[in-house]
């Protein structure tokens, strides 16, 4: 098993806990050191799986494990599952004879680095605002921008050794600090990653803020990748931007693939799906809770790539004028109770989708009905028995509104089951 840890005060005696656990059950550990996550992503094929120890950010308390397999994806449900049965019945444990042994690696990061410089196939002339949050990404990031001909300005570049739990969220004063940078230094753009460089907040030339998802799309746009895999909620603008049905006038040194090649894939909305895809179409780019999956180095978020990646695109492109030409997505939600049973509104969905006018039904998280001018998702709640939720999203919000009545209609009809 692959271990490391991040920052964290707690984080060493967890992992302390973990290696006795480990070794008194008779596994064999590589002990990484401090990292970030995309090196452990990296480095896990040295095992059977890896182990990440750090800020868990739910309750932003305590250190918390993230699971990863030998390609670096993140467990997922089924497999969490399994652990949960083996801890239940848990099998008896080896003798002194048969302990586990210890062995540690220091060289990880550097390895890492040279892996990402090894795949980026273009050069980046701009000037970028790098903000590390005094976390793990401080050894990769920098250097990385830097060897590839980054203007850099590093910010919180050095390692936190009192790193303290807060919410992984970006404040409102770190992001003020950044466009101060951003205002003096014209042109520029600035990235700030999360303290244990899994992903990246991208901010334009002129202060704002890019969504996740508009920064997937420009990646796409850029790199013109042969298949990627997303969730199935998804907004539309990715996969426009993945088929060529919007020109912000990217320039790019990457050519486009043929299209009978070129695949667009939504799978459920799990890290251990997402990645189960990649895998089976060999996918180029995946993306996971806001995070960006590279299938080059390894099937976890790398916020640290990501950076990379903008920089190289911002050499020739302005970002903000390539978002500001993007066309408007509209969205509504709502949430149903239906008074049957799961089994039955289930069947009830399916029978009457099939006799709807329209561009396709996907089966992927629930029930995606593709119309000519937008789309509406059907969505069992998993905690609730008696819910269900409408996702629905055009161009046009007239359209929207009328897509979010047929949906309605739809659970109406089958809230009472047969």
């Amino acid at each position: 098993v692959v271990i490391s840890r991040d920052l964290m005060k707690s984080s060493t005696m967890m992992k302390e806990a973990l290696v006795a656990g480990l070794t008194s059950s008779g596994a064999n550990v590589i002990d990484l050191g401090c990292t970030s996550a995309p090196v452990t992503a990296m480095m896990a094929k040295h095992g059977d799986c890896a182990v990440y120890i750090t800020e868990y950010q739910e309750y932003n308390l305590v250190s918390g494990y993230i699971l990863m397999n030998s390609d670096g994806s993140l467990f997922g449900k089924d497999q969490i599952r399994h652990l949960d049965m083996v801890f239940t019945d848990r099998p008896p444990m080896p003798d002194y004879r048969h302990l586990g042994s210890v062995r540690t690696f220091n060289f990880a990061t550097e390895e890492y680095n040279r892996k990402l410089l090894s795949v980026l196939k273009a050069p980046a002339g701009s000037s970028i605002i790098l903000d590390c949050n005094c976390g793990m990404s401080s050894d990769s990031a920098p250097q990385v921008l830097n060897a590839m001909g980054a203007d850099v300005v590093s910010l919180n570049a050095q390692k936190d050794r009192n790193f303290t739990s807060r919410s992984m969220n970006i404040t409102d004063s770190e992001l003020k600090e950044v466009r101060q940078f951003v205002e003096t230094d014209p042109g520029a753009i600035a990235v700030i990653l999360d303290r244990i460089g899994s992903k990246a907040t991208v901010v334009d030339e002129k202060g704002h803020v890019i969504e996740d998802e508009k920064v997937l799309a420009l990646l796409v746009m850029f790199l013109r990748p042969r298949c990627v895999v997303v969730p199935a909620n998804i907004t539309s603008l990715v996969e426009d931007a993945f088929w060529g049905r919007i020109d912000v006038g990217m320039v790019t040194p990457f050519e486009q693939p043929p299209d009978e090649e070129r695949r667009f894939i939504r799978a459920p909305n799990d890290a251990g799906a997402i990645c189960d895809a990649m895998t089976n179409d060999d996918a180029d780019i995946g993306f996971h809770d806001g995070g960006v999956i590279f299938n080059d180095i390894s099937l976890t978020s790398d916020g640290i790539h990501t950076a990379a990646i903008v920089a190289q695109m911002s050499a020739e492109n302005s970002l903000n004028k390539m978002v500001s030409s993007f066309p408007e997505y509209y969205r509504d939600s709502r949430q149903f109770h239906y008074k049957c049973t799961r089994d039955e509104f289930s069947r009830m969905i399916e029978d009457t989708l099939e006799s709807i006018k329209c561009n396709g039904v996907e089966n992927v998280d629930g029930w995606k009905v593709n119309m000519d001018s937008g789309w509406f998702m059907i969505t069992l709640d998993e905690e609730n028995d008696d819910t269900v939720s409408i996702l629905a999203e055009s161009t046009d919000r007239a359209y929207l509104i009328g897509l979010m009545e047929i949906a309605g209609d739809i659970i109406d009809e089958c809230s009472m089951g047969q």
